[in-house]
């Protein structure tokens, strides 16, 4: 799979008047590093914690003047100061895209730009081929909870412990984390499972998840 340039993006999802999507200039990377340190403060510990390392932009991260890497990061400016960063990793051979993290300055958090952010998510991973894009979002505060079931996303799993937050200065503890997941791909794409294949408690959990959705009716 392949990111598309920044034209596409663009032309993808519309911001509000003043605001425009980019890409990070490599000279722009300890920006980057900075704004999260500010506005999400929080993943200076846990799975967040490489987009405060200067060298993982320059080894991983979509950058104005390179583009084949697996993780990319949009940023939104706001008369040229960047107001906003969302990020994604995409998984080549199973061709999924998962949205890492993301962050809205303070005095821009009215202006939707998570929310045009999760659309522009789903965008790309249709235009990219993938069958699937799929995020986590803490149990800390419900959000990120909102902004991705407003999106059409579907609560599939909590995750128990699986990332490390700084709760308060100096104070780290292990946070449950619920899963989140958008179908990309065509119904025909999907292999429904048969319920032989389940154990009893697989197979309510399933149920429970998908209980609204014929499509995802198991098969005998």
């Amino acid at each position: 799979m392949k990111w598309p340039t920044i034209d596409q993006v663009r032309d993808f999802v519309a911001l509000p008047t003043g605001y425009a999507w980019d890409y990070i200039k490599r000279e722009e990377i300890d920006v980057a590093i900075e704004f999260f340190r500010t506005w999400f403060p929080s993943i200076s510990v846990g799975l967040g914690s490489a987009f405060m390392s200067r060298r993982f932009y320059e080894e991983h991260v979509v950058l104005q003047d390179e583009a084949n890497r697996s993780i990319l990061a949009a940023v939104v400016r706001h008369h040229h100061e960047i107001v906003a960063i969302a990020t994604w990793e995409k998984v080549d051979g199973a061709d999924v895209i998962s949205g890492r993290v993301g962050a809205v300055a303070k005095p821009h958090r009215q202006s939707n730009l998570a929310v045009a952010a999760q659309a522009l998510g789903e965008k790309m991973g249709r235009w990219m081929g993938a069958g699937l894009i799929y995020g986590m979002a803490t149990t800390r505060t419900p959000y990120m909870q909102r902004a991705l079931e407003q999106a059409g996303y579907r609560a599939v799993g909590i995750m128990p412990g699986l990332d490390r937050e700084e709760t308060e200065p100096g104070v780290v503890r292990r946070v449950y984390e619920v899963i989140y997941a958008k179908q990309l791909a065509p119904d025909a794409d999907f292999l429904i499972p048969a319920q032989q294949h389940f154990t009893p408690a697989v197979a309510r959990l399933y149920a429970e998840i998908f209980r609204s959705d014929a499509r995802m009716s198991m098969t005998d």
